[in-house]
């Protein structure tokens, strides 16, 4: 599409809009760009005059002279634009095509300061469009210094835009729905500020920490409201997008769930702090005392799908342990991250902690996830939490080590001996309590000599959450064949994370069958034994390999707030460093410290 045609498209558009909803996308436009650090640090804004449908930007002018930044509006001479300082509204005119304009008294001649681009069209690539005269282009082309940010509505961004040698990219772009930046320029700002952030974290005190958490836990209550008009946003555009209902639940915040992300931060506030901890301290022959002091691993990146509750629980964990966080959630989260993080931010800084102790990326396209993936000078570890597709992507691509976190395709096997009225019980909370999250159970193994009875009653209490039921033929047999809500298993069935209410059942001859079954299909993270028998239940803990393995429980309990951490950064599958929900010591590490009193090496 040509410029031309851009231009006749987007004024059409503009056209359709109501003035109330250009406002309100304003008003929204305008707090993103607030909340940027490049605003925030900025001692003067430059910013056009809206005209014609534009995105307004007084909310942002009159922010900025409430922090006492100077304001500065452009005035156009012949070809040439240039900036002039104004203090009021009263100091603009209609000028060149009726555009507002400032008279020409008081020149801004900043060499750095934040410079607020208007525009016709752009793309994701933040390649522009404007009215055609190239004032914007040719002023930005002698001021190289300042920080540009294009501000537009989101029905202005088109597949592509033409560019032209001349033509200059705004480093920033930001819609009512979309952030867009030059991924280097972006991630090298932020890993700089963590990294500064880390440092200042490492001596603060303990009571410090638990002042900003529990300060943390209060607003998260007191800004709920907030935080709640946020993910109805991206709700309503999950459903919009056809997600499937158990992901919508995962994605779901009320005013339980930030009643628990505050109980969590207050919980890990009340925990004991592992920096400074001296463990194994021993006399070495020579004299020298030798031991190990737990300290913090740095700054950690997080990487995650959904759940915007791992934002307040990443921060908590990442805090309390001195680590400064950066978090890259997904695009059908970011509304509410940005708020919660935006909560979470307000909460330090009444706290007299560096808000850079949290930061979250907020542009959400691939190649700035991929970026952050080697961003190894300035992040020590990375953690994925999300989809397997995620954290193979993680794995595979960070040039940063990674402690990979698993999808959970959990298991519970009734034994011969189960009490079946208690297996029906956990298997129906492990399956249905909440279907979208990594704990639940995705499939049954159960012995042949109590299938038919435990099935019956399995099926009846199912059906009161319409689970389907995908059997291994013995298990079809059991329940009469197939049916609306029974069907046959697949091979693929056995090794499916379905967060969905389905259910495959797999039918064994023998304690070792069963185990033999979960250790090939499962993901190593929570699996579970039905049983009476006591030597079978040692051999179900000792014999499968999994993070968490449950004797007469629902996996479901598989949490760090369920085990006494407060919250927990994930749910590690893997076998070095941490395993398991991860809480606090898992985001620590180790260094030597060693006493002497002039020992020399012979």
């Amino acid at each position: 599409m040509e410029k031309k045609e851009i231009r006749k498209l987007v004024f059409a558009r503009r056209k359709e809009q109501t003035t109330e909803s250009l406002q309100e996308k304003s008003r929204k436009i305008c707090d993103r760009i607030i909340r940027m650090e490049a605003f925030q640090k900025a001692d003067c804004i430059y910013t056009y005059m809206d005209y014609n449908g534009e995105v307004c930007m007084r909310p942002l002018i009159e922010e900025a002279w409430r922090l006492g930044k100077k304001v500065a509006a452009p005035k156009v001479d012949g070809e040439e634009m240039d900036y002039y300082y104004i203090s009021s509204y009263a100091d603009v005119h209609p000028g060149y095509f009726h555009i507002p304009e400032p008279d020409a008294v008081n020149p801004a001649q900043d060499e750095e300061a934040l410079l607020i681009v208007p525009g016709v069209g752009f793309d994701a690539k933040r390649h522009r469009c404007g009215y055609g005269k190239g004032f914007y282009d040719r002023y930005l082309s002698k001021h190289t210094a300042h920080t540009t940010v294009a501000a537009a509505f989101a029905f202005q961004i088109m597949d592509e835009v033409p560019s032209d040698v001349h033509d200059i990219c705004p480093q920033y772009l930001v819609t009512e729905e979309q952030f867009y930046a030059d991924a280097d320029l972006l991630l090298t700002g932020i890993g700089t500020h963590a990294q500064k952030a880390e440092r200042a974290l490492r001596g603060l005190a303990t009571v410090k920490k638990n002042e900003a958490l529990l300060k943390a836990a209060a607003y998260l209550e007191e800004y709920r409201s907030e935080i709640l008009d946020a993910n109805a946003q991206d709700i309503r555009k999950a459903r919009e997008n056809h997600m499937p209902e158990g992901l919508v639940d995962r994605l779901m915040l009320n005013e339980s769930r930030i009643s628990g992300m505050a109980e969590g931060l207050r919980q890990i506030a009340g925990l004991d702090d592992p920096i400074g901890e001296v463990e194994e301290m021993k006399k070495r022959p020579n004299g020298l005392l030798i031991g190990q002091k737990r300290v913090p691993l740095g700054v950690i990146g997080i990487i995650y799908e959904s759940r915007p509750n791992v934002t307040a629980d990443a921060f908590g964990l990442c805090f309390k342990t001195g680590n400064a966080v950066i978090l890259k959630g997904g695009s059908d989260a970011i509304h509410s991250n940005i708020a919660i993080v935006s909560v979470l931010k307000k909460a330090l800084a009444a706290a007299g902690v560096t808000e850079d102790a949290l930061q979250l990326i907020e542009v959400t396209d691939h190649e700035t996830t991929a970026r952050f993936m080697r961003l190894r000078q300035y992040v020590d570890v990375l953690i994925p939490r999300g989809s397997a597709r995620l954290i193979r992507a993680v794995v595979e691509n960070s040039t940063i080590p990674v402690i990979e976190t698993g999808t959970g395709n959990c298991h519970i096997y009734v034994d011969e001996s189960a009490n079946l009225e208690m297996a029906v019980n956990i298997i129906n909370n492990a399956k249905t309590q909440r279907i979208g999250v990594c704990n639940a159970c995705e499939s049954i193994v159960v012995h042949e000599k109590v299938e038919k009875a435990l099935l019956a009653a399995l099926k009846k209490k199912l059906d009161e959450h319409q689970v389907e039921l995908r059997c291994d033929d013995r298990a079809l047999s059991a329940l009469g064949g197939t049916s609306e809500k029974v069907v046959a298993a697949t091979e693929q069935d056995w090794g499916m994370e379905y967060l969905d209410y389905i259910l495959s059942i797999r039918t064994v001859s023998s304690l070792d069958e069963a185990i033999a079954h979960i250790n090939r299909y499962n993901t190593g993270h929570s699996e579970a034994i039905i049983t009476e028998n006591y030597t079978n239940a040692l051999r179900f803990l000792d014999e499968i390999d999994a993070a968490a393995v449950y004797v007469n429980a629902s996996t479901r309990f598989t949490d760090g707030f369920e085990f006494g951490f407060g919250a927990e950064i994930g749910i590690s599958t893997q076998k070095l460093h941490a395993r398991g929900p991860m809480g606090l010591k898992a985001l620590t590490t180790v260094k030597y410290i060693i006493f002497g009193n002039g020992q020399v090496r012979p």
